[in-house]
């Protein structure tokens, strides 16, 4: 095969090992989750995807030199190793963020409004019904926007920390086309997992915003960290 042709490609290899691993929803769904459980603005969940979308394709470009180095083999172990960890952080961070759901009042609109009694002290707006003790929402700022930058890196981490092994075996062919070829691999994986991470997160949260919010979705939360976890759990058992 022509030198250049198969440069090209490597690097269309690259490009699709990229787009079809990031759709995969471990990827972005949680960003989407949490952001709109959690009303982040597109800036936030561009920034927190985005340090994700860092951690992850530098994790997998060191796999990668490593591969070079020491071989595919061991690289894959370890990568497949990081795989499975990440996917049991998932399923603790989605089963803490429900316990820390309910322990902030359980019952609350989207974007982090607390459930308080009415006759807990003072009238508000926020009437649900007729009853002399009806309920209302409030803010809890300690609680709520306190944890907000914490949410949002342990969530970076823990998907970043999921590296993808898929582009090993591309790394390790380039190495015959010399230093470009690799560094050209590298950087299409990089960029299209990155630009796509980001995308995919902000328009998720921003479409999901869009949408019709109905009385149930007062267990957003909840119910976000629940299909986190069930994303983690599924994970665990595919291969």
């Amino acid at each position: 095969m022509d030198p250049g042709l198969k440069t090209s490609v490597l690097l269309g290899t690259a490009l699709a090992t990229a787009l079809f691993h990031t759709l995969i929803p471990d990827h972005w769904l949680p960003f989407v989750l949490i952001g709109r459980a959690r009303n982040w603005t597109a800036a936030t969940t561009a920034a927190v995807s985005g340090a994700s979308a860092v951690i992850h394709t530098v994790l997998s470009i060191v796999l990668g030199a490593l591969a070079i180095a020491m071989g595919l083999t061991w690289a894959r172990v370890v990568g497949e190793s990081l795989e499975k960890a990440s996917a049991v952080l998932l399923v603790v961070f989605g089963l803490g963020y429900v316990v820390w759901a309910w322990r902030k009042g359980g019952h609350f609109h989207p974007g982090g409004r607390r459930l308080h009694d009415a006759a807990a002290g003072g009238s508000c707006a926020g009437d649900e019904g007729p009853h002399p003790q009806h309920l209302h929402y409030h803010a809890d700022d300690e609680m709520i926007h306190g944890s907000e930058r914490r949410t949002g890196m342990y969530l970076a981490v823990i998907i970043g920390l999921n590296p993808c092994v898929l582009i090993l075996p591309v790394m390790l062919s380039s190495v015959e086309r010399g230093t470009t070829a690799v560094a050209g691999v590298t950087l299409v994986y990089a960029l299209t997992t990155s630009v796509l991470m980001v995308a995919l997160s902000t328009l998720g949260v921003a479409g999901t915003r869009r949408m019709r919010v109905p009385g149930v979705a007062r267990y957003m939360e909840s119910a976000s960290g629940l299909l986190i976890a069930l994303t983690g759990i599924v994970l665990l058992f595919i291969d």
